[in-house]
């Protein structure tokens, strides 16, 4: 059969109306990488100097060694890991005739104590970046701030695939669906988690039908076209689309939108 013509608005709303988590999941995915994502790589540029950004590795694999003068050591008072505050020591250090100033943040107390204003020290430069030889660097753990995002976006992506998966289920039926006869077992209201995103109140929809080979299947759907139920009670006859790859699949035919965009139906 031709594909019925259904308009991705329709798909926002299917995932609205049944699918509330999914519309949790959405804004917190959005959130996750529209806002927390790149705030947090701003930050991280501006939380962290520019000698705690270094590649060390490459530093202590291709690095000259050089004596470098100290002219400042600095502890760290507002920043604390393992009970412990970081210190800067700031050191000149001559690189093709000219002196260059640069700065080493560690952890490592017990190494430093020794170290003061006017000592001489070994240090390792490559590519006008440079570390302390001895030293193991350390550098303000912005990773950590991205927990929070990561959680949003994990808790989002459940959400959202719980939500989007039975919603586009829907969707496809509704463009390929075949339309069959079924009967009504029961109608109730919906129930469960949710918030209100559609003041509409949704009803779920127990009936039967049979396939090809005339077994009778169950199943249900939801609506909140009132109207379509008005007046329905159980064993009356009912219209729904059937996917034509798998039978179990079905949904009740939206008569809003069957008249909206005229399907043939």
């Amino acid at each position: 059969m031709s594909e019925r013509k259904v308009d991705l608005r329709i798909l926002f709303g299917l995932l609205k109306n049944r699918g509330r988590l999914g519309i949790m999941g959405l804004v917190f995915t959005i959130l996750s990488i529209f806002v927390f994502i790149p705030l947090i790589v701003i930050l991280s540029v501006t939380l962290k100097n520019p000698y705690e950004r270094y590649d060390f590795d490459k530093i202590r694999s291709f690095g000259i060694e050089k004596i470098a003068n100290v002219t400042g050591v600095r502890t760290v008072a507002n920043v604390t890991m393992n009970e412990q505050h970081p210190v800067v020591i700031s050191y000149e250090y001559q690189d093709d005739g000219r002196t260059v100033s640069d700065h080493f943040e560690t952890l490592d107390k017990d190494k430093i104590k020794d170290i003061a204003v006017g000592s001489k020290i070994n240090i390792l430069v490559y590519e006008n970046q440079s570390t302390i030889k001895s030293l193991v660097p350390f550098s303000f753990p912005v990773g950590a701030f991205y927990i929070l995002p990561a959680m949003f976006f994990i808790i989002g992506t459940a959400f959202l695939l719980i939500g989007f998966i039975p919603a586009l289920g829907k969707f496809n039926l509704y463009k390929h669906g075949i339309v069959k006869d079924a009967y009504i077992v029961s109608v109730s209201a919906e129930t469960g988690f949710g918030f209100p995103l559609n003041r509409r109140q949704n009803m779920i929809v127990n009936y039967y039908y049979t396939d090809a080979h005339g077994n009778k299947i169950f199943g249900d759907s939801t609506t909140d076209d009132l109207l379509m139920l008005n007046g329905k009670k159980t064993g009356d006859e009912i219209k729904i689309l059937v996917s034509e790859a798998d039978e179990r699949k079905s949904c009740l035919i939206p008569h809003l939108e069957a008249l909206k965009y005229n399907w043939a139906i």
